[in-house]
């Protein structure tokens, strides 16, 4: 396995840490992004990811959808943000962990430290497994469509077509939630939608059962055993043909998580791409 190959590995069996995430969203993408431990949470238009030649590539908050109709939520996560997040919950998980909870959960009160009884641990702890769902799904798929595995065989037609309609569906369930305006339960529902769909990404796009061969393949590479079965590199090769539909897919995904979780979502955008933005075309869902 070539270095490219290993720290691809590398990032899909390790678990998510918000810090290295928020770092290289900046350092690699080229994102004007404001780091966690002096965050600003700015404005709707704060995520932009430019090219090599400077050129704005995309803008993760900038869909004609979310201008048009997600202004008010994004800016009311901001304000929020800048009134009950501290430095010592940043560091604990992160930017993107603490916009989700305020989406999910009763707004927690000012200047609640050092005890945060207004938060729930929980809650935390779950948002926070989740984006490291997030982030393994998309690295996972992102490393077996390189390597030409997504074929007929692994998925099929049916399971695209399902995936396509729970990305549709979760998207009318977003923007019908949004336009009945900003209140706890609307906000709840859109990151219960986003829940519920990265299930159903995890379940079509086989990712279980995935990670489970590429453990195996780590575990073999470390302590080579010529009886072990099903080697396989995780270079990508000429002969070797990427499934558009799934990169399509994931990007959509992201795409939708971005408003709400822009950190690992630029970096996530940014890996996907091979570091070239502007190929991570994100559709507008207006």
């Amino acid at each position: 396995m070539g270095k490219h190959g290993a720290k691809l590995m590398n990032e899909v069996l390790t678990p998510m840490n918000h810090r290295e995430i928020e770092y290289n969203a900046k350092k690699l993408s080229g994102c004007d992004i404001p780091d966690s431990f002096a965050y600003t949470i700015g404005s709707i238009d704060r995520v932009k990811c430019k090219d090599k030649n400077n050129n704005i590539a995309f803008n993760l908050q900038g869909t004609q959808f979310l201008l048009e109709n997600g202004t008010a939520l994004l800016k009311w996560l901001d304000e929020t943000g800048k009134r009950v997040f501290d430095k010592d919950l940043v560091m604990d998980y992160g930017t993107d962990c603490l916009r989700l909870y305020l989406m999910f959960e009763q707004t927690p009160k000012e200047n609640d430290a050092p005890f945060y009884d207004s938060w729930k641990e929980g809650a935390l702890e779950g948002i926070y497994k989740f984006l490291g769902r997030y982030r393994r799904m998309i690295l996972v798929a992102d490393v077996w469509n390189k390597k030409g595995n997504y074929n007929k065989e692994m998925l099929s037609t049916e399971s695209i077509c399902r995936l396509k309609e729970a990305l549709e569906n979760t998207t009318v369930k977003i923007k019908k939630s949004i336009s009945r305006g900003n209140t706890m339960s609307n906000r709840h529902n859109i990151v219960s939608s986003l829940m519920q769909l990265l299930n159903i990404f995890q379940k079509e796009l086989k990712i279980g059962e995935i990670v489970t061969k590429l453990h195996t393949h780590a575990v073999e590479m470390a302590v080579p055993h010529s009886s072990i079965e099903n080697k396989f590199e995780i270079e990508q090769r000429e002969d070797q043909i990427q499934n558009s539909e799934v990169t399509k897919l994931c990007q959509e995904f992201i795409a939708l998580m971005a408003p709400y979780a822009p950190s690992l979502s630029v970096t996530l955008c940014a890996r996907q791409c091979g570091g070239n933005m502007a190929l991570c075309r994100l559709h507008n869902h207006s």
